[in-house]
């Protein structure tokens, strides 16, 4: 009888013990080692490729290199171990290029082992992982072929590779036990500025970037940085254990017109570093700096300890000193009596159609309307549902209803959510109530956190300006990273600004038979050089915050 075989030849190839240390004699191999070696140890810095292109050549060439390495050193032989190693590749490279912590942890275990890196996270990098398809490509075949046993001079050579190629990953050399500064290379860091550690013994640093979600109007802040951007307009530190004469960089929000970022460290001064993307560009810098005299004057800083402990030294145009000193505010730029915000309870989607059948006023300043629901059946206006109560927070001016007025309350379309309109209606029709011209007879418009007046003048019908109060000063909110000052409202051209809680009335000019009368009653104004949305309860965009509600009707 014909033999049936056991299994496919594809199982048995799968079965096979596999030899990583066959693909350390691989042309491939070979060169991608050749490649990281003259890259880390030659190119860089050389100038005989762009900067750009020396920091991800490295990362190429590594990514074919570490994973058989890896396996050599693990004793690997199943294609599942090896896929580990190349997953173990891929995980740690694209942690360290992402998590500053996690880049923060392994620099410090490089440097426990005695390979301190200095690693900057650049998400760019990771570009490089096909490469790790291309070795699994490429070498795993050759570790597959059915060769006869190393020869002795083969299995020196595979050692004196292996050796050469651990050294190229950690990129550091040993002397008398300990680490020779000269020789050391360190990875180029990338950014807008750096710090170097200009101490011979490591030291700790903390970077917290500006968050992501502050609004910042760079252009006020840099008057007075260390002042107004506070402790909470930081986000979450990152940790960095810098070795001797090493630097890293602070790679700083790109999106913005400046960045901002705050450092600490065990003995170190808190420093607040504040730049003009326009004048502070991010650039490589090298890894590490041997005497702070070479520090470059525009973009670089060091740490350098004494008996008093750290001092730094650099960066003086765009290096601050946190102070939450806060200047001397005027009685004029107190706020002003009859100040409020507008506010008020849900408005449904569709709208509210309701009789008022009460309303009062509370000691909070906030109407309660007590609204009995209404629509039409069969051609006539009936009563729906059970009282309920709807409350609005504004000026007594801004709230000319009464009981027994039939309304419609909705959303504003001038302001989406931030504004909502109170139309009086025609009780039996449920339509706008007008006069003899077709004109709305009451319409109260509620607007609250314009971020530009442009944003609300149209209700009024005039062009509205908002100034800053003479000699006010910033003031950073308490807990909270939102920095701010009172502003006056006028009408461009006018002869006197808005007081808050009075009516400011504006008539129409023209045809007396379209005509209307608007009452615009000033609740709240604001100009903000920082925003923060976590504790702002207005405007969600800079530069102002205006609370204004307008009541338009008939002009006869």
């Amino acid at each position: 009888m014909p033999e049936t075989p056991n299994m496919a030849n594809d199982d048995r190839s799968n079965l096979r013990a596999l030899s990583p240390e066959r693909a350390l004699l691989t042309p491939t191999w070979v060169a991608s080692l050749v490649v990281l070696v003259a890259n880390d140890h030659w190119l860089k810095g050389s100038g005989l490729l762009p900067d750009v292109a020396t920091g991800k050549l490295s990362d190429f060439a590594g990514m074919i290199v570490a994973p058989v390495l890896l396996a050599v050193l693990l004793r690997v032989r199943t294609r599942r171990g090896l896929l580990a190693c190349h997953l173990a590749v891929a995980g740690v490279f694209s942690a360290i290029q992402l998590s500053p912590a996690f880049a923060g942890q392994w620099s410090s275990l490089m440097a426990a082992v005695g390979h301190p890196w200095a690693i900057t996270c650049d998400p760019t990098d990771l570009l490089a992982l096909p490469f790790l398809l291309l070795s699994w490509r490429l070498l795993v075949p050759e570790m597959e072929a059915e060769r006869s046993l190393l020869v002795p001079l083969q299995r020196t050579a595979i050692a004196a590779l292996s050796v050469v190629g651990l050294w190229s990953t950690v990129a550091t050399s040993e002397i008398d036990g300990g680490i020779d500064e000269s020789n050391v290379w360190f990875e180029d860091v990338f950014g807008r500025v750096y710090i170097n550690n200009a101490n011979d013994f490591d030291i700790s640093l903390f970077i917290r970037p500006l968050r992501e979600d502050i609004h910042v109007d760079c252009d006020d802040v840099a008057s007075e940085p260390e002042r107004l951007l506070a402790d909470a307009a930081f986000g979450e530190a990152e940790h960095w254990s810098l070795p001797p004469r090493t630097n890293v960089a602070i790679e700083m929000n790109t999106s913005r017109k400046c960045s901002a970022a705050l450092v600490a460290g065990e003995g170190i001064p808190p420093q607040l570093i504040f730049v003009d993307n326009d004048v502070v560009v991010q650039q490589s810098f090298p890894g590490q700096t041997l005497d702070s005299v070479d520090l470059l004057p525009l973009n670089g800083m060091a740490i350098e300890f004494g008996e008093g402990g750290g001092t730094w030294i650099g960066g003086e145009t765009w290096r601050y000193t946190p102070t939450d000193a806060a200047p001397e505010q005027p009685q004029s730029c107190e706020p002003i009596e009859g100040e409020s915000r507008l506010d008020w309870s849900d408005v449904p989607a569709n709208g509210l159609n309701a009789r008022v059948e009460g309303l009062d006023l509370g000691p909070d300043g906030c109407f309660e309307f007590t609204m009995q629901r209404v629509e039409i059946s069969d051609g006539v206006a009936v009563d729906i549902g059970n009282l309920e109560p709807w409350y609005l927070c504004a000026p007594e001016a801004a709230v000319p209803f009464a009981v027994g007025e039939t309304v419609l309350v909705e959303r504003s379309a001038a302001l989406a959510d931030a504004g909502v309109d109170v139309t009086e209606l025609d009780p039996e029709t449920l339509e706008v109530a007008t006069d003899e011209q077709g004109r709305a007879l009451r319409i109260a418009r509620y607007m609250r956190g314009a971020a530009d007046p442009g944003d609300i003048d149209t209700a009024v019908d005039q062009v509205l300006v908002a100034v800053p109060r003479a000699g006010c000063p910033w003031l950073v909110a308490e807990a909270c990273a939102t920095v701010e000052r009172g502003v006056d409202v006028a009408v461009l051209g006018g002869q006197s600004f808005f007081v808050p809680g009075e009516p400011e009335v504006f008539m129409d000019e023209g045809d007396p038979l379209a005509a209307k009368v608007r009452t615009a009653v000033l609740s709240y104004a604001r100009e903000r050089a920082v925003l923060d949305g976590n504790c702002s309860p207005g405007s969600m965009s800079p530069p102002y915050d205006i609370d204004l509600s307008v009541i338009i009707e008939p002009l006869n």
